[in-house]
């Protein structure tokens, strides 16, 4: 090719070329905004169509209860617990949310599941054991929340008994809860007194004493908000005078189910939590085997198996709650003393045994003179 044809082919391509390049530019020129104006269009006709239906449904139409409302349970049963607070919403829709007690007419504070106590685990029992005698189960099952079984059921009349706390999540010993030592640094006549020469180190354990509770609790947002009140204010300020005065009120309402530990009886040898009748694994799976065909003098033989140290009977509510020879030392396994005078209090326990044993019983004067 000679010279000439080949400076004709490049005008040619390079003619080619800018023509392919003005017709792209003219078809964006023209195809971007219609494919814009198209696009907004059909955005704009969307949300009209959600609005409208939104109001046509929300209006017209009555809505569903959601199924974390409408399937809170009844009874705190094994199902239940396993599916945990975070599954039931209307558990947080109040600020003192309470748990399915059944016997209850609105929910507490829901029970944290147990999952190393063997009396529960096994299947033989309930999370919530006492079903007899509906008139005082309630009380007896709100120390199912705080106790292992063994400190009330287990073989042992020594005052007091050598218990042990430990944690629902790993079944380790631990401290006492965060709550309660909490509570002990804002509680008793003294709590003023005692905060006007306290440090900002102080206010900073209290601080993370009650945040850790909140976590331990399983994320209780009222026990957060008591804590980023106390963070907020200066020590001896106002405000912090006024958290003060109506807190060691308020922390009680978050005690029961909410410490994230329990008491048990503690292993001489190890220290550790007793937490399950020794060497029964055969026994149990022979009770659950026979126990409905069984005659009753073997059902009791059986029972006997499962369970090795269990004591004849039970305590009863004057065993703990005494001021002298109390089975528990309240004050030992890290309760305050404004906790201790409650625990020993007689009014509501001596109000329980009456009942129990069949008595009349009256509302105790300080109860008749609130009203």
């Amino acid at each position: 090719m000679s010279s000439a044809d080949l400076r004709r082919s490049m005008r040619h391509a390079a003619v080619y070329a800018d023509y392919i390049l003005r017709g792209t530019w003219r078809f964006l020129r023209v195809a971007v905004p219609r494919v814009y104006a198209f696009g907004l269009m059909a955005v704009i006709l969307w949300l009209t169509y959600m609005s409208i239906r939104y109001l046509v449904v929300s209006l017209a139409v009555p809505g569903k209860t959601p199924p974390q409302i409408a399937a809170l349970p009844t009874r705190l049963d094994r199902e239940a617990i396993g599916a945990g607070r975070t599954a039931f919403a209307a558990l947080d829709a109040a600020e003192h949310p309470r748990s399915p007690l059944a016997h209850y007419h609105r929910l507490d504070s829901w029970i944290e599941p147990d999952r190393f106590n063997d009396c529960t685990r096994s299947g033989c029992h309930g999370p919530l054991p006492h079903a007899k005698g509906k008139e005082v189960r309630a009380f007896l099952n709100m120390h199912a929340t705080s106790i292992h079984c063994g400190v009330c059921h287990f073989q042992g009349d020594e005052a007091p008994r050598s218990l042990v706390w430990y944690d629902l999540q790993t079944g380790d010993a631990r401290d006492p809860p965060a709550i309660l030592q909490a509570y002990e640094m804002v509680s008793g006549p003294d709590a003023k007194s005692r905060w006007k020469k306290a440090t900002a180190d102080q206010q900073r354990r209290l601080v993370n004493l009650l945040r850790r509770a909140s976590r331990e609790a399983g994320g209780i947002a009222g026990l957060d908000d008591i804590a980023d009140h106390f963070n907020a204010y200066r020590v001896g300020s106002p405000g912090f005078e006024k958290m003060l005065d109506s807190v060691p009120e308020v922390l009680p309402r978050y005690f029961r189910g909410e410490y994230g530990a329990k008491l048990a009886v503690r292993d001489a040898a190890s220290g550790r939590p007793v937490l399950r009748h020794p060497d029964t694994e055969s026994a149990v799976r022979e009770w659950f085997a026979r126990k409905d065909t069984a005659g009753a003098d073997e059902r009791m033989k059986l029972l006997a198996a499962v369970h090795p140290l269990r004591s004849e009977s039970a305590m009863s509510c004057t065993h703990c709650h005494s001021v002298e020879g109390s089975r528990v030392d309240f004050a030992k396994m890290g309760y305050p003393p404004a906790r201790v005078d409650d625990f020993v209090a007689p009014i509501v326990f001596r109000m329980i045994e009456h009942i129990n044993s069949g008595r009349a019983f009256h509302l105790p004067e300080v109860l008749e003179r609130k009203h």
